[in-house]
């Protein structure tokens, strides 16, 4: 017995090495803070119920922290929660689907009652999203690339009430628009219409089966063949991966909703070049635009969050969800980039100016959200 009762290492050098190794104040803290905003998520947002099946697909490039958050938030909710994993693909979307083990996550995605995508690599717009979106059966929200930070930033510390009131008034007022033209300091300067017979989405309200984003999001698909002039992506571009947080801004010249030029330095090459290896006429033509309106984001290259930075404008383009009722373009990939410090005019009146919403109908809302966007996100 005495052979057992050795006193205590003198540091940690000298612990057995086999034990669980412990949990400092940040982690504790940082694992709190990942199961708080998992039950938002999981509970408020998703609005999972006792006895519904979860399927939580991530990938290798995965915060696995955060997976396992949403896992243990579903099953605290009383529902049965599968986490599928698989190693990242090359590419995104239709693209994706050589690479993955495609019938299998069929299988398992289309037969859930809420899907939460956490993959790096997204499946938005590939067949295990065609088959679960024809199901119509599913509650899927897209959150490519969401760690732990990001969560906690653009959910866990959002009042998600008040910024979904403040997207239903910019919904109003988007509707009501029709002729739009936006500049930027990066060198956006771009023209075009909206049909009023398109939906303009609030992302983020989920209410039944069907497509969901993160809220903190606006966005619509204006009439394509209308869209002309400059579009200067000077945020960030996802995909390529070569890209992200850019250097120098890239210029897209535009003609009826379709890429005719490429122009800036080594980054507006390497876009350029990647549009162009799918051989798909889709891939050079817009699919949506969209506001940013999220108090918590910051720009850190991941599209996820820096499409949902405070005013700024987001182009999407090839592949178009049919969610925007519109000419749903089929392309084999999707890619987005963002325009920041926007002037978006609306017949004749300023609804954004240098990135700050000033339309009477949305100063007072904007104002009311403007402490946390204005204390900067840790």
């Amino acid at each position: 017995m005495k052979a057992i009762l050795k006193r205590a290492p003198a540091s940690l050098k000298d612990e057995p090495k086999n034990l669980p190794k412990r949990k400092t104040m940040s982690g504790r803290r940082k694992s709190d803070d990942n199961a708080r905003t998992a039950k938002k998520l999981v509970g408020d947002i998703m609005k999972t119920r006792p006895g519904e099946t979860v399927a939580i697909t991530c990938d290798t490039e995965s915060d696995e922290a955060f997976v396992s958050a949403a896992a243990e938030a579903a099953t605290s909710f009383g529902a049965r929660p599968i986490v599928i994993r698989v190693n990242a693909p090359p590419h995104v979307g239709r693209a994706a689907e050589p690479y993955l083990p495609l019938d299998s996550l069929v299988g398992a995605v289309r037969e859930s009652d809420v899907w939460i995508e956490l993959n790096g690599k997204w499946l938005l717009y590939s067949k295990v999203w065609e088959e679960a979106m024809q199901r119509k059966r599913t509650r899927y929200m897209c959150l490519v690339g969401m760690n732990s930070d990001m969560a906690r930033r653009c959910i866990g510390e959002v009042d998600v009430g008040r910024v979904l009131d403040f997207q239903r008034k910019l919904q109003e007022v988007t509707k009501a628009s029709k002729h739009m033209r936006y500049t930027t300091p990066g060198g956006t300067d771009v023209r075009f219409e909206n049909d009023a017979k398109r939906p303009v989405l609030v992302e983020g309200d989920v209410s039944g089966p069907g497509e969901y984003m993160l809220f903190g999001q606006v966005d619509w698909a204006p009439l394509e063949e209308s869209i002309e002039g400059t579009i200067a992506f000077d945020g960030s571009v996802n995909p390529p991966d070569e890209l992200g947080l850019l250097r120098r801004p890239i210029k897209l010249d535009v003609k009826g909703g379709r890429v005719v030029g490429v122009r800036g330095g080594h980054e507006a090459v390497v876009y350029e070049k990647w549009l162009k290896s799918f051989n798909d006429e889709g891939m050079l033509k817009l699919a949506h635009l969209s506001y940013g309106c999220n108090p918590g984001a910051k720009l850190t290259g991941n599209v996820l969050e820096d499409e949902r930075i405070w005013g700024v404008l987001e182009w999407g383009l090839g592949n178009q969800s049919g969610t925007f009722g519109a000419k749903e373009i089929v392309a084999s990939s999707h890619s987005d980039g963002i325009t920041l410090k926007p002037t978006l005019e609306a017949d004749g009146s300023l609804i954004i100016r240098d990135g700050e919403f000033v339309h009477p109908a949305l100063a007072d809302s904007a104002r009311a959200l403007m402490p946390a966007k204005r204390k900067k996100p840790k």
